[in-house]
């Protein structure tokens, strides 16, 4: 058994994939959204921008990045995490990015920091306040979100993080299934 094929111990996995797409199909109908805001050129360079009920001015920012070891899934997948960002009185961003191996993991993580860049230089045109960024991920999409604090970047720094079930060391990878991908 490969520890990181979750479907070779997760019976139902395939389950869950799809009460998320089902979950996340509610949400863009029940919750006042913007979809597909481009962040940047490339073509999965979009997000989501969900809205809380009442009035939208100077609300803090949350960015959600999505998991699949860095090779599956879309923001579309994970809409359903905008029900509690907004119920708590923010906006909540969902955002997309290329997959390998159709592009490297720096791409990844560039296109990472170009959404946190963009959400803090356009929070004011949709109600946010870009001084009030937070971001969360989980599996890859913590990974991911842990680049959000590095110093390398010109982008702003989120005042806090959830990072779930991270993959931080990708050594042990390199003899999983996911070999011919890293």
């Amino acid at each position: 058994m490969d520890l990181f094929k979750t479907r070779d111990h997760v019976s139902n996995f395939d389950d869950y994939v799809a009460e998320y797409a089902t979950l996340s199909e509610i949400s863009r109908k029940r919750l006042k959204n913007t979809l597909n805001v481009s962040y940047g050129s490339g073509v999965h360079e979009k997000l989501d921008l969900f809205f809380p009920d009442g009035p939208t001015q100077n609300l803090p920012i949350h960015l959600f990045i999505h998991g699949g070891y860095w090779r599956m899934f879309s923001k579309d997948d994970f809409s359903f995490i905008a029900d509690n960002v907004t119920a708590s009185g923010a906006i909540a961003a969902i955002m997309d990015y290329d997959l390998m191996p159709h592009v490297r993991m720096d791409a990844i993580v560039g296109q990472v920091q170009r959404a946190l860049l963009w959400l803090y230089n356009n929070a004011a045109t949709f109600g946010g306040d870009g001084s009030r960024l937070s971001v969360s991920g989980h599996s890859a999409g913590a990974h991911l979100a842990s680049f959000t604090f590095g110093t390398q970047s010109a982008s702003p720094l989120p005042k806090s993080a959830l990072l779930l079930s991270g993959v931080y060391d990708l050594l042990p990878l390199q003899d999983s299934f996911l070999k011919p991908l890293i």
